[in-house]
Parts: structure tokens; sequence; C-alpha cells
């Protein structure tokens, strides 16, 4: 009786796993923050950006389970949600970005959380924007 019981266990543990990953449409392969775009990469990465910068990127490459497919880019500044882009994936590895134009004055803390299809948080990365 306790084998039954323990293989019962097992196979609803592993059952609920299954549709766990299931759920999961994509994952971030990479993210980097950057000042442009040239080529479909990254140019001038960092963490850390003037406040005249004018506008960052978030450049992410995504590996997809299922195309087409798309990701949310979420930007926050101090807790506030300032955009929400949503972004096309075409192919199983794919290269997608978006903007946030900067004013001076927002400065501190930002954060890009980044969501697939179904809602699920599947990478957050954050930068700073300081005083020149």
């Amino acid at each position: 009786m306790k084998k039954v019981a323990l293989i019962l266990a097992l196979i609803i543990g592993f059952t609920n796993i299954t549709f766990a990953v299931e759920d999961i449409i994509s994952e971030v392969v990479d993210i980097k923050f950057a000042k442009e775009i040239k080529n479909r990469e990254p140019i001038y990465v960092s963490n850390i950006f003037p406040n005249d910068i004018k506008k960052v990127y978030c450049w992410t490459k995504i590996k997809a389970f299922k195309v087409p497919t798309y990701v949310i880019h979420e930007w926050y500044y101090k807790g506030r949600k300032m955009a929400s882009v949503k972004l096309s994936i075409t192919y199983p590895l794919f290269r997608t970005w978006s903007s946030k134009r900067i004013i001076p004055s927002w400065t501190g803390n930002w954060e890009v959380i980044v969501k697939d299809e179904n809602g699920n948080i599947i990478a957050t990365k954050s930068f700073l924007i300081q005083e020149k």
C-alpha cells in the first residue's frame, strides 16, 4: 500500500511539473541594455546611462518553443509601469528589442520585465539613469 501511495504521489508530482513546462512558450537566452542597435545587435552596452541619453534599448535573444508567438517588454521606473511593448517572435531563435525615451529628470532605477505569451515572467533586468 505504501508503494502504491508513493508511486501515485510521484506521478502526480511529475504531472504537475509537465504542465508547468508546457505553459512556458519561450525563454530569454540573453538580455542587454544599449544606446543603439545596429545589424540586430546592441551597441554601447551598459547598465548605467547618463540622464541625457534620450533613449535606451532593451535587446533580447529569445528561444521560442513554438512559433509564431510574442514576448512583452514592460518598462518600469521606480516601480511604475511606463511602457508595455508587444514584440512578435517568428523564428525559434530570434533577436528583438524595444526602446524607451528617457526624460532627463527620470534619474534612478529602471527595470524591464520580459513576459511570454502566457504572461509568465521569463526575465528581468535593471539599469540606472544617473545625473551627468
